[in-house]
């Protein structure tokens, strides 16, 4: 039953196969099969992985009733999966993946570091798209040889969040104690040989205390010695130099952190990476646009480079359009990208 394909389960199976978990268990597999063998979709485990997140055997064996871990866990993140649905159908969040120029070289970014297995710092200004293209790279490397996660700022207790979140990522329950935590991490990380750790520069807002523990669990547990690639990813911060007014204010040995990072920072240059063609493809996925159009597209995104700003304008227009029945024109998002810098300029003069 394990192996069995999602079109040839039926409801009755399932439910009896999830019998002994709480109903609401049982319901977000039954909604999630529904899904996967709508005549629209179609969908194997590798497609349904993609879409939802949850690693192919994950899904199996949910559907089977033999999963290990915290069903109920894996049940909130089916229920959150259709929550994004039906906001996408509400709020015009058309947010297929369309590869880019950053798309293509990041992709070979996470590829090398997988392969050589060193620690790779990724710097550049806000809303370029590197959280988008990381995220997706790891939808479709995640058969476990991926994880993606998120650092948090502000916290008093940053290992410890850190330790949550991955935790979280790996479906592994964050209701237990941090030692059992830690050996169910480098449990489930076995197959894994690349990690990508996004928000690294929230670090700085911890306490050197925190820091230095977090360092330490980075090279002995995340790298584990070469055992894996680790991508950081980092936003409007040099973390060379973080690194270095860290070790002076706290007297951290960072030789070895250091040594097993690689020489070269992948610093993206925004504007550089925003061509015509890309901008196309995006706008694209709402509607066909003219040629003057896309050139105007083209210079938003350029200016200031945030790719992340035409996204912003694309959604808003779609969900004008979606509020006035009517269908999405040239007009229409280019009256939209002029509201919306608008907007930004008066954000500025306020603050």
């Amino acid at each position: 039953m394990s192996s069995t394909p999602i079109v040839d389960r039926t409801e009755l199976e399932i439910r009896k196969a999830l019998e002994d978990q709480a109903p609401e268990v049982g319901n977000t597999f039954v909604q999630l099969w529904k899904y996967a063998c709508a005549p629209e979709n179609r969908l194997g485990y590798a497609q349904l992985s993609q879409r939802t997140g949850l690693s192919p055997s994950i899904l199996s064996q949910g559907f089977s009733g033999t999963y290990k871990g915290d069903f109920l866990a894996i049940s909130e993140r089916i229920s959150k999966f259709f929550w994004r649905l039906e906001q996408q159908q509400k709020y015009g969040g058309i947010r297929q993946f369309v590869p880019t120029v950053l798309t293509r070289y990041l992709f070979d970014v996470f590829e090398k570091t997988r392969v050589i297995r060193r620690m790779q710092l990724i710097e550049s200004p806000e809303q370029v798209g590197k959280t988008r293209v990381a995220v997706e790279y790891t939808h479709q490397n995640n058969s476990g040889r991926t994880v993606y996660v998120q650092l948090s700022g502000g916290s008093t207790d940053g290992l410890g969040d850190f330790i949550a979140n991955l935790a979280s990522q790996l479906n592994i329950a964050t209701t237990i104690q941090v030692r059992e935590k830690k050996a169910r991490i480098r449990e489930s990380m076995e197959a894994c040989d690349l990690i990508i750790i996004d928000e690294v520069h929230l670090v700085w807002t911890w306490t050197d205390k925190q820091v230095a523990r977090f360092f330490d669990y980075l090279r002995t547990d995340i790298h584990s010695n070469g055992k894996r690639g680790v991508v950081m990813i980092a936003t409007n911060s040099n973390m060379l130099k973080g690194i270095e007014k860290f070790r002076r204010s706290s007297g951290y040995n960072t030789g070895q952190l250091l040594g097993r990072m690689r020489n070269h920072i992948v610093s993206l240059h925004p504007a550089d990476d925003i061509i015509e063609e890309d901008v196309r493809s995006l706008v694209l996925r709402y509607y066909k646009p003219g040629k003057v159009a896309v050139e105007k597209l083209t210079q938003l995104a350029r200016n200031p480079g945030h790719i992340g700003l035409l996204e912003d304008t694309l959604n808003e227009a779609w969900t004008e359009a979606q509020a006035r029945k009517v269908k999405m024109t040239d007009e229409l998002v280019l009256q939209t990208a002029r509201q919306v810098l608008g907007q930004i300029k008066k954000n500025r003069g306020q603050s």
